[in-house]
Parts: structure tokens; sequence; C-alpha cells
């Protein structure tokens, strides 16, 4: 009888034993599965970006809440990048006038609200516009930008004094600003290598050759610190005022002195200052004028549309007068 007590505790214990072996293997499973699982867990995506902006621009750092729907440019050149990558603006200052635009701008610019004067932003019509992005020059909006910012978050950039390189900055700029980085980045690719392109066409750029806006009052060269300036000597030509500022206005014996071999004009009337001059054998003596390297070209495609659109008619205009 002691010996059968004996044997049943002992087969008790193995069961006790085989039974705790059991859960121990059931717990030692689970925590393998847990630690398997886990780096898998870690590698679902991340909880979607909140959907902020945020760019660097003349005055510093810009955070939008979301990407922009409704634009105003106050500059053609802003207009001019926005629908290069694809943005139609609400608003754009005009100076009241759609004749303006360049024809490859206004081919891509849809419906839009004349926000008037360029110089004079018309802050009510801008409010109704119910914009979530204004885009300002540094230099033409400095007064009106702190009551623009009561309407949206404003972009402020270098248009008016912008060179060439800064142009190309500020496509990256608002590409970032407006939800269209890659777009941006695929429209500057295809402008370098229309560039490209159409620069092998152009003869010899070992020549002196000068922009200008002329009016009836005065002439007024683009130097190599101005857009188009920037741009031709980008090409290889040389800029023969060499002038610290942008748009200086010069006599016709400062003209006669720095010689250019080509000029182009970029008139905004039809009778300018050079009709007066064409009557002053100092005129003669110019070497552009000598050679017959005078010509005219739209003010609206050289001067207003600082933008890669611009950029391309302007080659276009050289290829067609200078090409090989």
């Amino acid at each position: 009888m002691k010996n059968r007590i004996t044997r049943l505790c002992f087969i008790a214990l193995i069961s006790v034993f085989a039974i705790s072996l059991v859960a121990c293997g059931k717990t030692t499973n689970n925590e393998s599965v847990a630690s398997t699982t886990t780096p898998a867990a870690s590698q679902q995506p991340a909880t979607p970006a909140s959907g902020k902006i945020t760019v660097q621009d003349a005055t510093g750092t810009l955070e939008l809440p979301k990407k922009p729907e409704r634009v105003v440019a106050m500059e053609f050149g802003f207009t001019d990048i926005l629908v290069s990558i694809g943005v139609q603006p609400v608003g754009v200052a005009d100076d009241g006038s759609p004749d303006l635009f360049m024809d490859s701008v206004k081919s891509k610019l849809g419906a839009y609200k004349s926000v008037g004067s360029r110089y004079e932003p018309n802050i009510e019509l801008i409010s109704s516009l119910k914009p979530d992005l204004i885009i300002v020059d540094i230099n033409k909006h400095k007064n009106a930008i702190e009551q623009l910012k009561g309407i949206a978050p404003v972009l402020v950039l270098d248009d008016f004094q912008a060179d060439y390189n800064q142009m190309l900055k500020n496509v990256a700029i608002i590409s970032k600003a407006v939800g269209k980085e890659e777009e941006g980045k695929k429209r500057m690719a295809e402008h370098q290598a229309t560039v490209e392109t159409l620069k092998k066409k152009l003869g010899s750029t070992n020549l002196r050759v000068l922009p200008a806006v002329v009016n009836p009052k005065g002439f007024f060269a683009h130097s190599d610190h101005a857009y188009s300036g920037s741009f031709l000597a980008m090409l290889g030509y040389t800029d023969p005022i060499k002038n610290a500022t942008a748009y200086p206005q010069i006599t016709l014996e400062q003209l006669a002195e720095a010689n250019p071999q080509v000029l182009f004009l970029l008139p905004t009337e039809k009778e300018t200052i050079v009709k007066q001059w064409e009557t002053n054998p100092l005129w003669q003596k110019i070497d552009a004028v000598a050679n017959k390297k005078v010509y005219t070209v739209e003010r609206r495609d050289w001067s207003l549309s600082r933008g890669m659109l611009g950029s391309e008619k302007i080659l276009e205009d050289l290829v067609k007068n200078m090409g090989q």
C-alpha cells in the first residue's frame, strides 16, 4: 500500500513537471513572436505629415499651414514662374493691362482678377479674393507688406532687382511654397535643356551687347546686374557699360563711349528718345548702329517676365537676330 502511494505521488510530480514545461514553452513562443513582430510594426508608415510648408524667403522663414490654393502674384515674373509649374493665380498685379503678359504666359494663364498696379497694391481688392498666399517683391512692396500680412501669408522675394541666378532661386522657393517642388525641379531641368540647345545656335558671344528700355524721356540700360543683362552675361556676352546699378539711365555721350556692338531696344511706346538721338552724328558712330546691329524686341519679354519663359524668349530672339 505504501509503495502504491509512493508511485502515485511520483506520477503526480512528473505530470506537474510536464505541465510546467508546456506552460514555459508557450511563454517562450509568445516572446519570440513579439520580438519578431515588433520590428515589423516599427516599419509601418509614419504618421502623415501635418501639411505645413516651410520656406526661406528674402526676409526669413515663412511657415504655411497647408498647401496654398489661392495665390496672388504681385509681379509678372512671379506669374511666369507659377504658370510654368502649373499653378493658376487667382489675382495678378498686371498694371491694368493683360497685354503686358508675354504670349507664352498668356497661353498658360487662366482666368484671374487684376489687382491693379504693381507699385500700389489694392489692399481691399486683394483681400476680397481671400488668398492663402501673396507673393510680393521686397523692393516695390516693402511699404505694403505688413498690411498684406493681415490678409494672408506673404512670400517676399527679390524680383525687380533680381538677376538671372536669383530668378532660378525664386523658382525653387515658389515651387516649394505652393507644394509643387517636384514639378519645379522638372521644369527647371527642361529650362536648362532648352537654354543649352538654343545656346548652341548662337554665333560668337565675344561681343559687347546691351539691352535697354527706352521711352520718350530716357535711355535705361540693363547692366549685368539686371535680369536680362545678367542672362546675356551668363551666355558669354560682355556688358559694355559696366555699371554697378541694374538700370542706369545714360546719355547719348555715355552710350557712345560704351560703344556696344549690338543693341536690343525695349521700347515702352512707339516713339522714344532714340528718334531724337538718330539725328545726332554721335549716334551713327556707335558700332551697333554703324553695323546695323540695333534690334527692337518686346519689353514684356525681355524685362517684365523675369522667369523661365521670359529667359527662353530672350534666347529665341537672340538666335533669330544673331544666330548662325
